[in-house]
């Protein structure tokens, strides 16, 4: 049998659904009260989702009120349901050895529904960003630059270790 390879295309579109995912759970947790907040993240024990700027931008309660009220009423919980549910099916597609019509079907399905998601996304981004005062968005941008950079950062020393270790053993993939 002969093992299919993702393409960018997929990879891409899985890609923008993890991301997507990410960015609805941190908005909803960037609403929650200081107290509800827990478990472990990146530094000091801070998660790097997009939506989680917004925890150290000192929101009102009235602000973290609006915002929650904001994601409750996106439908970014169905939406997110929905690509669960079509990647799911995808991937037991291919694994149980679909035709290509069926998985060219799912794929499409999947990637206008990663559509939809992005716009919906976005909108709640726009709408979060009007409710800061305008040092609230300075700050947002500023601390927006600041997680970039560590990406970039981390990035970067993952492809010296990578090369490293394809200095080692050239036969890996």
């Amino acid at each position: 049998m002969t093992k299919l390879k993702p393409t960018k295309a997929f990879s891409k579109t899985l890609l923008a659904a993890v991301f997507l995912a990410t960015a609805a759970v941190t908005a909803f947790a960037a609403s929650q009260p200081e107290g509800r907040r827990g478990g472990r993240g990146g530094p000091h024990g801070r998660s790097e989702g997009p939506g989680m700027l917004f925890r150290d931008l000192d929101l009102s309660e009235q602000q973290r009120e609006q915002i929650r009220s904001l994601f409750e009423q996106s439908g970014s919980q169905e939406t997110m349901t929905r690509l669960s549910e079509l990647q799911r099916s995808l991937n037991e597609a291919i694994e149980t050895g679909a035709d290509e019509g069926a998985l060219r079907q799912l794929g499409s399905d999947l990637g206008i529904a990663q559509g939809d998601a992005a716009v919906e996304r976005s909108r709640l981004h726009q709408a979060t960003m009007q409710l800061l005062t305008p040092e609230q968005r300075q700050e947002y941008e500023e601390l927006k630059a600041e997680r970039k950079k560590r990406m970039e950062e981390r990035r970067e020393r993952f492809e010296q270790r990578r090369q490293r270790g394809r200095e080692r053993d050239p036969d890996s993939f």
